[in-house]
């Protein structure tokens, strides 16, 4: 079990460990904590690829300061793929499920999406590199090639949130 999860479960309260014990709910409880769970690692994940964000809109101001503006249209195109990777992770569905849906979604289920979401969180010490590469490249051929790095990366992020349905549907 994941922090996230072992922090919801450990800190219900009362009345959810007594409802826990009816039949029925118990199941529902603990699907609504993997929810919660989920929830909350994707926020995680959506502020740690948000301060890189950050720091890369820091290294184009320096790009602009220093004149090298052949090279803002294809950093504008990386913040755009890494702003979009950040607001699908923020604001994508964590596994609900009404009733009467097609796609039942069972706590192995809720699992499973929760452990693909904590492999998000593997890229980014991938970026952070690429963005160190790029902030200390001293020609414009090193910087081209961290900025084709940080391209490819970021494609890939929006490719992997854009994949997390198929982890549910599966």
């Amino acid at each position: 079990m994941s922090d996230f999860q072992e922090q919801i479960f450990s800190e219900r309260g009362g009345l959810k460990n007594l409802l826990s014990k009816v039949p029925g709910f118990k199941g529902y409880i603990e699907s609504e904590d993997r929810r919660t769970a989920d929830k909350l690692l994707r926020e995680a994940i959506a502020n740690r690829y948000g301060e890189l964000w950050q720091r890369l809109t820091a290294i184009q101001s320096n790009y602009v300061d220093q004149g090298k503006i052949d090279f803002l249209d294809d950093l504008e195109s990386v913040s755009d793929k890494l702003k979009t990777f950040i607001d699908r992770t923020r604001h994508a569905t964590y596994g609900y499920s009404s009733f009467f849906s097609a796609i039942k979604i069972d706590q192995a289920k809720l699992d499973k999406l929760y452990n693909y979401d904590n492999a998000l969180l593997d890229g980014v010490e991938e970026l952070k590199s690429a963005l160190d590469t790029l902030e200390f490249a001293e020609d414009d051929e090193a910087i081209q090639k961290a900025i084709h790095v940080l391209n490819e990366l970021t494609r890939k992020s929006v490719q992997a949130i854009s994949r997390r349905k198929e982890v549910i549907t599966s």
